[in-house]
């Protein structure tokens, strides 16, 4: 099965194609408002690369929020036009999934059986999930929520967990990291915390194996807050 993943959720843009969970190729920048100049390059580099001819594959992974309202929109707006120029089935992969599956392989072995993913929402807030890391992989225990980063300690059941995201510094200092392997939190390191194309691709080729498939004319981002348009002084 070959895939193609795209991630615009944050101020990563990245595009990454997959072919039976081996990565072909793979391209990312991580710039605000750059993935409306950059994604369609991307895409046409990523395949060319590859030798892929896009009509060829036999699925599309677009994470799906939470994360930037722009960002959401310009993705998922390219993953409908090419849907509708070939057909081939879409799935959307939940952005804090996504990044709970890539910083699975740095948890396991450190003892910490808990996985916090969580991304900025602005103004001193989070989108945040947690997950339980099973032998399958991560499994979610919470609904994905938003909320003050200075109320995760109340939120967050009790006993040790890894924090993965880019708001995982701030979490982390709410949480406490001070205490070496008695530490509340472990943060997971630059680059796996990152947003990934590669994780949405892989995650997406679980999801299209398992079934999971999407009208795609009703798909919107899982924006999960209102958007906040802040008035001129």
């Amino acid at each position: 099965m070959t895939i193609l993943g795209i991630e615009t959720a944050t101020a990563v843009c990245g595009v990454a194609l997959l072919r039976d969970g081996t990565v072909l190729d793979e391209e990312s920048i991580e710039e605000r408002y750059a993935h409306a100049e950059k994604l369609f390059g991307f895409l046409d580099d990523v395949l060319e690369r590859a030798g892929v001819k896009l009509d060829s594959l036999q699925g599309i992974a677009v994470s799906i929020g939470p994360g930037s309202f722009t960002g959401l929109r310009i993705g998922l707006s390219v993953v409908k036009g090419l849907h509708l120029a070939t057909g081939i089935p879409v799935v959307a992969v939940p952005t804090l999934e996504a990044l709970a599956w890539r910083a699975a392989p740095e948890v396991r072995g450190t003892g910490i059986e808990k996985i916090l993913a969580v991304l900025d929402a602005r103004r001193e807030e989070v989108y945040w999930q947690l997950f339980d890391l099973t032998p399958e992989g991560p499994r979610a225990l919470t609904d994905v929520s938003d909320g003050e980063i200075r109320l995760l300690p109340e939120l967050i059941p009790p006993g040790r967990v890894a924090i993965t995201g880019d708001a995982r510094i701030s979490a982390g200092a709410v949480l406490g990291v001070d205490g070496g392997d008695q530490a509340r939190a472990f943060l997971v390191p630059e680059p796996v915390a990152q947003c990934s194309a590669v994780a949405v691709a892989q995650l997406g080729a679980a999801l299209l194996a398992a079934g999971a498939k999407e009208d795609v004319a009703l798909l919107e981002p899982r924006y999960i807050k209102e958007f906040f348009l802040r008035k001129p002084e």
